[in-house]
């Protein structure tokens, strides 16, 4: 029988899998383990968080706009520091209403604010007809949860493996059972592993640092040459591409996300020397710039 360890190696390094799959298989595995805190976290993902215990990684910032109802959204301007208040999101839903908000395919979605903070910005403005303001999410700052998730799961795991603690099956022995209790997973300590998971301000700046017009391949292979990846790798990358064409729901094709998936194995593996914590988030979002989808 095929190792439920290794499956949900696949399932992590493939940008395409079903996260909630992925989770509702850790969790399983996680019981048999006897993992209260991996348990805890898996439910969490599913169930969706209360704030007081809210991984980093799902703290982030929107963009503050007001509706104008003759031009759209336009900018607000703020303070920085007042803005850092108000546009700071702590995002608590399950992994599934995530994954369905982004089935949507919409461009951006809206966080309701308590009537209390849209008056008082509505205060703010020096206008007998203030604007709406609202806090705009878009699909990247939910992509990049999942992108955490996935990373978190593929670590583990590896370090499972690395420990012989594969399983057979969905089945573990009495004696693996007691090796993985005796080295708990830790949300906190993983991060010395996959790098800081818990800097809310990550994904956003490497998105922030990515200069890559569409469908210029010299551009995003010299970006992720300069970030650690092989030429032999980009070489096989510019073939995946050529192979999917562009992508459909806003999705990458098969070769492209199996080349994604191997880069992120071998960066977990120590093969290619990129920090596992961020290349995820790198390739996704380079790759998403040149098919022009953000």
């Amino acid at each position: 029988m095929t190792s439920i360890i290794l499956e949900l190696q696949s399932l992590a390094a493939n940008p395409n899998s079903d996260v909630e799959e992925l989770v509702s298989k850790t969790l399983m595995v996680a019981r048999k383990l006897k993992i209260n805190e991996l348990t805890e976290w898996c439910n969490n993902e599913l169930q969706g968080y209360s704030s007081k215990n809210l991984p980093k990684y799902r703290i982030f910032y929107g963009e503050l706009k007001a509706f104008n109802p003759y031009r759209g959204y336009v900018p607000f301007m703020l303070p920085d520091e007042l803005r850092e208040r108000v546009t700071r999101v702590e995002y608590t839903s399950s992994i599934s209403e995530i994954r369905n908000l982004l089935k949507t395919k919409n461009n951006n979605f809206i966080r309701i604010l308590s009537s209390k903070e849209k008056q008082f910005l509505m205060n703010l403005q020096d206008t007998p007809f203030p604007l709406e303001p609202k806090i705009i999410i878009y699909p990247i700052n939910l992509m990049n949860i999942q992108s955490k998730v996935r990373q978190l799961i593929l670590a583990w795991a590896l370090r499972l493996e690395e420990e012989g603690i594969l399983g057979d099956g969905i089945q573990f022995t009495k004696s693996k059972q007691e090796k993985a209790m005796s080295n708990q997973f830790n949300i906190q300590n993983m991060q010395g592993f996959i790098g800081d998971i818990f800097g809310g301000n990550v994904q956003q700046n490497i998105q922030d640092g990515i200069h890559i017009e569409k469908e210029n391949f010299n551009k995003l292979a010299n970006f992720l040459a300069k970030n650690g990846i092989p030429s032999a790798e980009l070489e096989d990358l510019r073939n995946a591409l050529i192979e999917d064409g562009q992508p459909t729901d806003k999705k990458f094709g098969s070769k492209v996300s199996a080349w994604i998936g191997n880069i992120i194995t071998k960066a977990s593996t120590g093969a290619i020397d990129v920090s596992v914590g961020t290349i995820a988030g790198i390739l996704t979002n380079a790759i998403s710039k040149y098919y022009g989808l953000m």
